[in-house]
């Protein structure tokens, strides 16, 4: 197991990307902190496939844009858990795409306090905790193919993932000689559903989705251990060296030019 004993909190875990890479953290001997607006069924049952796995979960609820209820969440998360090593900010707010002229001051603000200030003072928090330990970590943030270029009606989005990768940079030099790594994940157009047993889906393919002909050099669409493995190749021994990156999970998308 590639995180045997590591303590992981991870955020949007509710469902799609968020509960694939809870499960999986779990399956590498992490025990995992299961972070989400709503505390529902669907959170419990990331919360069981964790436990399934043989590990430690906790639940708690967090809105990501506010910043006692992201103190709270890591208080309760170390009350739990002892410890920090990993954290992964994956919250997202729906819709994420809107057309330009339809944009106002309370869509742009909860997509900025989201995906930036949320991301920001959470990696902050845990860093501090990781510093303090003296044992190092990883934070791991999701960015997007939205961060490299322009698709039609998605423009807060874009500029918010943008800002992620230039976080990634800032919080790793500014983290030198601690320990702690700070990464970003660029996933490309991925399928965020679950089989009844928590496995992925099938993979879309060109006939169900034509737009991979031409936009996906894989020819096939993403599922959540996509993901799910490059968290963990950037938060294990494995991908040790990693360190204010962002890594794309996009089956070639963005080296092929192709569009969502």
């Amino acid at each position: 197991m590639l995180l045997e004993g590591k303590k992981a909190l991870v955020t949007g875990a509710r469902k799609g990307i968020g509960r694939g890479v809870a499960v999986r953290l779990a399956a590498e001997g992490a025990d995992v902190g299961i972070a989400d607006i709503l505390i529902d069924d669907e959170t419990e049952r990331t919360a069981e496939l964790v436990r399934a796995q043989g590990r430690v979960a906790s639940v708690h609820q967090v809105d990501a844009t506010k910043l006692p209820d992201l103190s709270r969440m890591f208080d309760e998360f170390l009350d739990a858990h002892g410890q920090i090593d990993v954290l992964v900010n994956n919250a997202i707010m729906q819709p994420q795409n809107r057309p330009l002229f339809e944009i106002d001051e309370a869509f742009w603000d909860h997509m900025m306090d989201l995906s930036l200030k949320g991301y920001f003072f959470a990696s902050q928090r845990a860093a501090r905790e990781m510093v303090a330990r003296g044992e190092g970590g990883a934070i791991v943030s999701m960015a997007s193919v939205h961060a490299y270029r322009a698709f039609k009606d998605w423009t807060p989005y874009g500029i918010a993932k943008a800002g992620l990768r230039r976080m990634a940079k800032g919080m790793a030099t500014d983290l030198s000689g601690t320990g702690v790594r700070v990464n970003c994940i660029a996933p490309g157009y991925i399928d965020a559903s679950f089989t009844e047993d928590g496995g992925d889906p099938e993979r879309l393919t060109v006939a169900e989705q034509p737009s991979f002909a031409t936009g996906i050099p894989m020819q096939v669409g993403g599922v959540p251990s996509d993901i799910a493995g490059a968290v963990v190749f950037l938060c294990s021994d494995m991908g040790g060296y990693v360190n204010g990156e962002t890594l794309l999970v996009d089956g070639g998308m963005i080296a092929s030019g192709g569009a969502m």
